[in-house]
């Protein structure tokens, strides 16, 4: 549990450096962008691994002798699919807030709300240490 929390807190905190690098707060503290983008980036993939191993032991234990794999294979379908479902939402959720951008010059006005976007992905996942003593 303690695992699960810490994680989830680590990535909403990482997540916020988003927020700052859209809102461009990282120019007036100085801060250049390539420091919250490669930062958020490397870190963020840590993180997810460690998210991944409490799953994976939890479901070792569970799972009855000689079926290791077939239960690890359920578990990284089931991650897959919760992902895929996850960027399609994530793609309907830029599409409400106007964020569509094309390609085009001079559109960064389709990036206006695009913040917004990413406070709300930072504040989704802190719900789910809500839900840890109950699911777990």
């Amino acid at each position: 549990r303690s695992l699960l929390m810490v994680s989830n807190i680590a990535l909403s905190v990482l997540s916020l450096s988003d927020v700052v690098l859209f809102t461009r707060f990282n120019l007036r503290l100085g801060l250049p962008d390539h420091f919250f983008v490669l930062g958020s980036s490397v870190l963020t993939s840590v993180i997810m691994q460690w998210m991944w191993m409490p799953g994976i032991v939890i479901l070792s234990q569970l799972c009855p002798k000689g079926m290791e794999a077939t239960m690890y294979a359920l578990l990284a379908g089931c991650h897959n699919l919760g992902t895929t479902i996850a960027s399609n939402c994530g793609a309907w959720v830029l599409e409400v807030f106007n964020c569509q951008p094309a390609g085009a010059a001079n559109e960064s006005e389709q990036f206006k709300n695009l913040w917004v976007v990413s406070l709300l992905s930072t504040v989704l996942p802190t719900l789910t240490l809500v839900l840890i003593p109950w699911l777990i």
